[in-house]
């Protein structure tokens, strides 16, 4: 979903929400609807009517009543949980996470002012892109150049270096950088009973608005489209512009055996509902209005292409046809940033998509189980994805052997190294032990990986080993700290969640130690990399060039004795 264009942000006044009173509200200039409130009557009625207008289109419950484990279900809404969600649908419109109030005063860098609000711009840009990304945070924040914001990071920089090089110790200890926190399974799930109601609410809106704006035809089904298809040959209604331009019952067909058709259940609809996959007139005007809008910018280009090309031929040859040509059309395509055909799309759908394609499908009728044939037939495993791109890209058979050469090759290559290292002094074979032992063989894997693997080129000594064992020991209970934080972390954001969400968890788990007491919440300043040279900050060896500097020159040298002649 993207925020930019949704229409699924929603809010709620305070107070019970049972008894608030819906209200839709449309912002022309934005495109985004809101939400705000819905009283569980109406609620119930659009649900009933939305279920009406479906009931003589859709397929009977006794033909097909298997259970759907993914189809959402009416819950109770939950207000502080729509808050939460129109905060994140904030911030994600907005590009920035401002939740924290951190002082950043005013200062002024040269003669570059940054207020408050630039720098909190700044630093989440930052968080987002990386530093070396500078047009995208000067895109950011708005008000600052790249040159303006490769200045302050230059300024940062300095501090940095003068901090390590005085004090030798960085900032922020591992644990302290924040990351994302977990939730566990039982969790999820109540949270997704919570954005169930939400979505059923605001898609029970939608579709009345729907129904008012396209009347009966506002979802198009098997049976809508076939009956357009028909409308369409006695010129249909003229409201329904894309029924002229798209074969609507091929969309369809798309969405029921690819697009909706994945081998994982969550994301197959015939685990969702027992209805086939149906699109919403709005849908299809939309893709008719881009299909409209990309072709007439693509007509454009090509004849501002063509009269150019026409235009600079005429000095030579003043009969030139006046005429579109291939390659005009293949130069608006590459100046629009269009691709020139969708083949490779399509050849890395199966993958993209999760699909189970077969070289001869299962032979039963539609709406019968598998799972009542099993014992009757032995069905045919489905093709790897690299046989199907290999079909669709109609390539030699003997590619698919030469992938399947190379990955057995890879594979004996990983196990010979298994093997070398289990017979060495660090074999771990079994992987079982005290945990005492398993830290000890973890570390020597460790200490060989950097002798032996990497391209620094540290000779294997004994005091190389004993320094490179004091430092690996050093960084991986650093490490272990830092997961203990994480791990603490994400045990108190479940409770505030569970909190949110006005439950209780099934089962309670035992209540973590607070780790910023432990003794591995020490700072330490060495690392492995301190042993070796390497160039982690390679950005300072590069100088900055404005945008004409990278401008290629094209003046000819002849032109160069052509202007010396005539001095």
């Amino acid at each position: 979903m993207d925020p930019d264009d949704s229409d699924y942000q929603t809010s709620v006044p305070d107070g019970d929400e049972c008894n608030s009173e819906m209200k839709h509200a449309t912002d022309r200039d934005s495109g985004q609807s809101v939400l705000l409130g819905e009283d569980d009557y109406e609620a119930q009625e659009v649900s009933e009517g939305f279920a009406s207008s479906q009931s003589p289109r859709k397929r009977s419950a006794e033909n097909d009543d298997r259970p759907r484990p993914f189809k959402r279900q009416r819950s109770h809404l939950n207000a502080a949980y729509l808050d939460l969600l129109n905060r994140d649908i904030d911030d994600a419109a907005h590009r920035v996470c401002l939740e924290e109030e951190i002082d950043l005063p005013d200062s002024q860098l040269g003669l570059t002012y940054w207020s408050s609000v630039e720098k909190k711009q700044f630093f989440e840009a930052l968080s987002r892109l990386g530093k070396h990304d500078l047009p995208g945070v000067a895109q950011r924040i708005g008000t600052k150049s790249a040159i303006e914001v490769k200045h302050y990071l230059r300024v940062l920089h300095e501090a940095v270096v003068a901090r390590r090089s005085t004090d030798g110790q960085s900032y922020l200890a591992p644990a302290e950088y924040p990351a994302a926190v977990e939730h566990t399974p039982p969790c999820c799930h109540a949270q997704e009973e919570a954005a169930d109601e939400v979505s059923l609410r605001q898609e029970g809106r939608e579709s009345q608005r729907e129904q008012e704006k396209w009347q009966g035809y506002w979802d198009i089904t098997p049976e809508v489209a076939a009956e357009l298809g028909r409308k369409h040959k006695e010129d249909g209604p003229a409201k329904l512009a894309f029924s002229k331009l798209f074969r609507v019952p091929q969309w369809l067909e798309l969405s029921d055996r690819l697009f909706m058709n994945s081998s994982i259940p969550g994301s197959n609809w015939r685990n969702i509902d027992s209805r086939p996959p149906s699109i919403w007139a709005t849908t299809l005007a939309d893709f008719h209005s881009l299909a409209l809008s990309i072709t007439a910018r693509l007509v454009l280009t090509t004849l501002f292409v063509s009269m150019s090309r026409i235009r600079a031929k005429s000095r030579f040859e003043p009969n030139v046809r006046k005429t579109v040509q291939k390659q005009d059309v293949e130069a608006a395509i590459a100046s629009l940033g269009l691709s020139h055909n969708a083949r490779d799309w399509w050849r890395k759908s199966a993958r993209r998509m999760q699909l189970d394609v077969y070289e001869n499908p299962p032979a039963h009728d539609q709406g019968q189980h598998q799972d009542e044939l099993a014992g009757e037939t032995e069905e045919e495993e489905p093709m790897s994805y690299d046989e199907v791109e290999a079909e669709l890209a109609d390539e030699a058979s003997h590619r698919s052997i030469n992938i399947d050469s190379n990955t057995e090759g890879v594979k004996q290559e990983l196990q010979f190294t298994d093997a070398a290292e289990e017979s060495g002094v660090d074999g771990d074979s079994d992987g079982k032990g005290e945990p005492d032992d398993q830290e000890k063989r973890a570390v020597t894997r460790e200490i060989n990986e950097v002798l032996w693997y990497s391209a620094v080129g540290i000779r294997d000594l004994q005091s190389t080993r004993r320094a490179l064992k004091l430092r690996v020991e050093t960084e991986r209970r650093q490490e272990r700290h830092a997961d203990a934080v994480d791990e603490y972390a994400s045990q108190a954001a479940e409770a505030d969640m569970w909190a949110l969400l006005q439950k209780a968890p099934p089962t309670q788990r035992p209540r973590l130690p607070n780790p910023a007491r432990s003794a591995e919440a020490r700072r330490s300043k060495i690392d492995v990399e301190s042993l070796y040279p390497m160039n982690k900050m390679w950005a300072d060896d590069l100088e900055y060039q404005a945008e004409w500097e990278t401008l290629p020159t094209t003046v000819d040298a002849a032109s160069d004795d052509d202007d010396d002649g005539d001095e």
